[in-house]
C-alpha cells in the first residue's frame, strides 16, 4: 500500500513534462497553425528571435524575424506537411539575415495532429550547426586551396581540367608560371621570406587574371592556370602585365621575377595534355632566354644589401674591385677568373644577409658566443653560393675567405697554395677596406699605418706575393693622389 502511495507522488503531469522540456532544452521547439503562425515556442526559440518571452511571438510568422527568402521557404515547407502530412527530418538550412555572418541550422519539421487525428498545424525543433557548417567549409576550402597562397591546389586544377575541356570552352588556353631564384631567396633570407615572395606574385595573379580563370599553384615555385574562351594572344596580354607588375614592386629585399609559357588548345582533337606539356615548354625555354637578366637582377640584389650590412659606399665598393682586377691582372689571371674575383669582392659574405642584423651592425666588440656565430660566415655563404648557378663558380672561394696563408685562419685551416687564390686576393683587399674604413666599433687608419699592417702580416695572414703587388700598387695610386694635391 506504502508502495502504491509513493509512486503516486513521484508521478509527473504531461504539462510539467513539456513545460521542462520547453525552459531547459537549447534547441529551438515550435508549434505552429495551419497558416504557419506561432503558437508556442520554448525558451531557446526565443533568445534565438531576440525578443522578451516566447508569449511575444504568439501570432506572428518566420517573416517577422527572419529574412524573406528564408521565411518564405519554411512557410513553403510547412505547408506542403500539412497537405501531405509528410514530415520534413534534419534538413539544412541558412538561416542567415541579411549583413549578418552566416548561420545554419538542422531542422526536424512534423505535422502537428489533434486527438481525432487531424492535422491542424506543424511543431519542430531546430538545431544550430552554424560550427559544424563552417568546420566543413574549411575542410572543403584547405582540399581544394593552396593553404599558403589561398589559390587553388594542383587536386582542384586537375578537377577543372577535365570540366573545362569541352568545345564550348575553346579557346581554352594554359598558362605555366615558375618563380625565378626561389631557392636561392630561401638559402639567403630564410624560408619566411620565400613564402612572402611566393604571396607576392599570388596576389599579382589574383589582380591580373580574371574572376573565370582557374588560378592555382602547382607546387613548390610552380603556377598554373586555366582561361577558358581565351586566345593566346590574350593571354600574353596578361602575361606582360604580370611581369611588368612584378617589376614595378620589387624592391632590392624581395626582387619579383617569374618565367612564365602559354599555350591554347585551338581545336577539339587538340590533346589537352599536348596543351600543358607545350606551355610548360614555353615556360622553360623563356626562363632559359630571360636567365642572364633574371641573375643580374637577384645578384644586384645581393649585393646592395650586402653593401647596406657593410656600411659601403658604392664608390668605396668599386675602388676595392679596381684593385682586385689590378693584382689579378698583374697575376695574369684570365678574363673568367677576373669576372669571377669581381663578384667575389661583392659577395664573399654573402653569408652575412642570412645572420640577425643586431650582430652584423653590432658597436661593440663580440662575445665568444657571436663569434661563433660569425666564423660560421664562410660555411653559410659556400652552401647559398652552391645553390645559385651563378655563385656556384664562386663557392669555394667564398668558403675559403677567411683562411690564411699559415693555415691559421678558418673554417678549414688550410694554408698556403691550398687557399685557391681568388680567396688570398679577396683577403687582403676586404682586409684594406676594414682598414682604410670607418667602422661602428673603430676610425679608421692613416695610409703609412695601413702600409705598415699589410708588411706586418705577410706571410701570417697574407700570401707575400699577392702583398708585395698589391703594395706596389697601394705605393703607385697614393703617388699619384700626392701630385694631385700638390698641383
Amino acid at each position: 500500500m506504502l508502495e502504491k502511495e509513493n509512486n503516486k507522488q513521484t508521478l509527473i503531469s504531461d504539462s510539467e513534462i513539456l513545460n521542462a522540456l520547453m525552459d531547459h532544452i537549447t534547441d529551438s521547439i515550435y508549434f505552429k497553425d495551419l497558416n504557419s503562425r506561432v503558437i508556442r515556442i520554448n525558451k531557446a526559440c526565443s533568445d534565438k528571435f531576440g525578443i522578451n518571452s516566447p508569449d511575444d511571438a504568439i501570432g506572428k510568422t518566420d517573416f517577422d524575424f527572419f529574412y524573406k527568402k528564408h521565411a518564405l521557404k519554411a512557410y513553403t515547407d510547412e505547408q506542403r506537411i500539412i497537405k501531405t502530412g509528410q514530415p520534413a527530418i534534419n534538413i539544412e538550412e541558412n538561416e542567415t539575415n541579411e549583413g549578418d555572418k552566416d548561420q545554419w541550422a538542422s531542422s526536424t519539421k512534423m505535422p502537428l495532429y489533434n486527438n481525432k487525428g487531424k492535422i491542424i498545424g506543424t511543431f519542430g525543433i531546430t538545431r544550430d550547426i552554424t560550427d559544424k557548417k563552417r568546420a566543413e567549409e574549411k575542410v572543403a576550402y584547405l582540399s581544394f586551396h593552396d593553404t599558403l597562397t589561398g589559390l587553388y591546389n594542383r587536386a582542384y586544377f586537375e578537377e577543372e581540367l577535365l570540366r573545362l575541356n569541352t568545345e564550348r570552352q575553346l579557346p581554352l588556353t594554359i598558362v605555366v608560371a615558375d618563380v625565378n631564384k626561389l631557392k636561392l631567396i630561401n638559402d639567403v633570407y630564410g624560408h619566411l621570406s620565400g613564402d612572402i615572395l611566393l604571396k607576392k606574385i599570388a596576389e599579382i595573379f589574383k589582380e591580373c587574371f580574371r574572376k573565370e580563370d582557374i588560378v592555382s599553384r602547382w607546387g613548390g615555385d610552380e603556377y598554373i592556370s586555366i582561361l577558358p574562351h581565351t586566345t593566346t594572344t590574350n593571354a600574353n596580354n596578361i602575361a606582360k602585365r604580370i611581369k611588368k607588375i612584378c617589376r614595378q614592386r620589387s624592391t632590392t629585399e624581395m626582387p619579383l621575377s617569374i618565367s612564365i609559357g602559354v599555350s591554347t588548345k585551338k581545336s577539339p582533337s587538340d590533346n589537352i595534355n599536348d596543351v600543358l606539356k607545350e606551355a610548360e615548354s614555353k615556360m622553360y625555354k623563356n626562363k632559359i632566354s630571360e636567365y642572364k637578366s633574371n641573375s643580374e637582377t637577384i645578384i644586384y640584389s645581393l649585393k646592395e644589401r650586402l653593401r647596406v650590412k657593410d656600411y659601403g659606399s658604392e664608390v668605396h665598393s668599386n675602388k676595392m674591385k679596381e684593385y682586385a682586377v689590378l693584382i689579378g691582372e698583374k697575376l695574369d689571371l684570365s678574363s673568367v677568373k677576373i669576372e669571377e674575383l669581381k663578384l667575389l669582392i661583392d659577395l664573399y659574405n654573402i653569408g652575412k644577409l642570412a645572420l640577425a642584423d643586431e650582430i652584423i651592425s653590432k658597436p661593440r666588440r663580440l662575445t665568444s658566443e657571436e663569434w661563433k656565430i660569425i666564423k660560421q660566415l664562410p660555411e653559410i655563404g659556400y652552401r647559398i653560393a652552391e645553390s645559385s648557378e651563378v655563385l656556384k663558380p664562386i663557392a669555394e672561394s667564398i668558403l675559403s675567405h677567411y683562411e690564411w696563408y699559415n693555415g691559421q685562419g678558418y673554417p678549414r685551416g688550410i694554408k698556403g697554395e691550398e687557399i685557391p687564390i681568388l680567396s688570398r686576393i679577396s683577403l687582403l683587399i676586404n682586409s684594406y677596406d676594414a682598414m682604410t674604413e670607418d667602422r661602428p666599433y673603430r676610425k679608421k687608419m692613416v695610409p703609412k699605418d695601413v702600409i705598415k699592417e699589410i708588411k706586418k702580416c705577410c706571410g701570417t695572414q697574407f700570401d707575400p706575393k699577392i702583398a708585395k703587388v698589391f703594395l706596389k700598387i697601394l705605393e703607385k695610386d697614393m703617388k699619384n693622389s700626392n701630385k694631385t694635391i700638390s698641383n
